[in-house]
């Protein structure tokens, strides 16, 4: 992202397209002077809303608005901004553009500029300048309210008390380091850096494993469901979906690749996958689904495996794991008294019958995945990646202490265990992923 201090950036910051009221969002020094330049009146006084009439070029109005300014450093960038709640005509917002972008040093804003700004001027953190990216594309509850304690700053709070912590180790090490030889100082003066370092090393494997539910919110689960061919599973995905996503026929073989849907289970995002029957054939086509749905299935949290009442039932399917489900379908073909008992349920779509168990017990598996005693610190692989680092130079410190007695290693990895927080709250060393977090925003973000 190309970025000039001195300019001034606009953008629309509301949906595109027509609505009943469009919010036009300005950052930069001429801030005020654009809202001048289209009201032809007095300015509000910060933080207090009035109502003006926009003028063209020309001097002829052209929309009643609501305008509003903030004075820096008490606005969302930090930096003087304005804002125009203007009726939600595409026309309405493209003059305003037009107009406001006559000035020298105005310009349009790139995706996620003014929340960038904002971070530059340190007005938020990276954690939670992702967490407003997160807000804005969450498609459920469960989506929105991780994302808003991440915006609230609960995680950057903890990772900032993490730091004190290590930085009150350091402290202890420091003294070890700098008074022992004038014999201020005993050799016990490093021993509550262990106790300290044990500390945070437990809640940073806490943290990993909260992630790993967090990052199923985020980012949704996948189910995946399984079977041979005729085996129900296009008949199931528009049971759960409750439409027709899928093609149903008695031909086998009709699915030839992996058909997703959307469903949400618990406030949670989940992608449902109708597979390719599984068999051996010699159908190129066919041959290719099935290698994608095992490939598919192989990445799913959840897999659903079918088998006819009327075929072969055989053992329970080796490859299913804790979270997965054998299912008995089309259970009003045979007597449910001769299925084994490593059947999990049987069903019957067409008549509704274990319809209810399945989504209740799909229900609870996804409450397991994605439940947390904690709300979660970090979500996203390079705020894991980071927490892992910081774990590892925490446990060589710990070992270089307690086996060796090296103050100084220790406090060079306790140093190295600081900075790896410090890149998560994007306070060290992000510069080049700056431009990869903020592209993926909305222009007037």
């Amino acid at each position: 992202m190309t970025h000039q201090e001195t300019d001034t950036i606009i953008a629309l910051s509301s949906g595109q397209g027509r609505s009943g009221i469009a919010v036009v969002r300005i950052s930069g020094p001429k801030s005020d002077k654009i809202l001048k330049q289209l009201t032809h009146f007095r300015l509000p006084p910060p933080r207090k809303a009035a109502t003006r009439w926009l003028h063209d070029s020309d001097g002829v109005r052209f929309d009643e608005a609501l305008v509003l300014r903030f004075s820096a450093p008490n606005s969302f960038t930090g930096e003087d901004c304005a804002e125009i709640h203007c009726h939600g005509s595409p026309a309405i917002v493209e003059a305003i553009l037009i107009e406001a972008t006559r000035l020298k040093k105005v310009r349009l804003a790139e995706r996620g500029e003014f929340s960038r700004r904002a971070f530059e001027n340190g007005k938020l953190d990276l954690l939670q300048a992702e967490g407003i990216a997160d807000l804005i594309d969450a498609n459920s509850i469960a989506q929105m309210k991780q994302a808003a304690r991440f915006v609230g700053g609960d995680a950057s709070e903890r990772i900032e008390t993490w730091r004190k912590i290590i930085l009150e180790a350091s402290a202890y090490l420091a003294a070890s380091i700098d008074f022992s030889d004038e014999g201020d100082v005993g050799e016990e003066a490093h021993a509550p850096v262990v106790g300290l370092i044990d500390e945070l090393i437990s809640e940073f494997n806490a943290a990993l494993t909260d992630a790993k539910s967090a990052s199923r919110i985020r980012d949704g689960l996948r189910i995946a469901i399984l079977g041979k061919p005729n085996a129900g599973k296009s008949t199931l995905i528009n049971a759960l979906a409750k439409r027709d996503a899928a093609i149903v026929s008695d031909i086998p073989g009709t699915t030839r690749d992996v058909l997703e849907t959307h469903i949400v289970l618990n406030g949670v995002p989940v992608t449902v996958a109708d597979t390719a029957g599984l068999r051996l054939t010699e159908d190129p086509i066919e041959a290719e689904g099935v290698k994608r749905a095992r490939r598919w299935a192989e990445d799913a949290d959840i897999r659903i495996f079918l088998t006819r009442a009327d075929d072969d039932i055989g053992d329970r399917p080796t490859e299913l794991g804790p979270n997965d489900i054998w299912v008995i379908s089309q259970a009003d073909r045979a007597d449910g008294d001769l299925f084994p008992n490593e059947v999990d349920l049987s069903l019957a779509v067409a008549t509704g019958q274990g319809m209810d168990t399945l989504e209740s017990t799909l229900l609870q598996k996804v409450v397991g995945l994605t439940s947390s005693d904690e709300a979660p610190t970090v979500v996203r692989l390079r705020h894991i990646e980071s927490l892992n680092e910081s774990l590892d130079a925490l446990q060589r410190a710990k070992t270089l202490l307690m086996e060796i007695g090296d103050v100084d290693l220790a406090a060079f990895e306790l140093s190295i265990a600081r900075t790896s927080l410090d890149q998560i709250l994007g306070h060290v060393d992000v510069e080049d992923i700056l431009g990869e977090v903020f592209s993926g925003f909305c222009v007037g973000k």
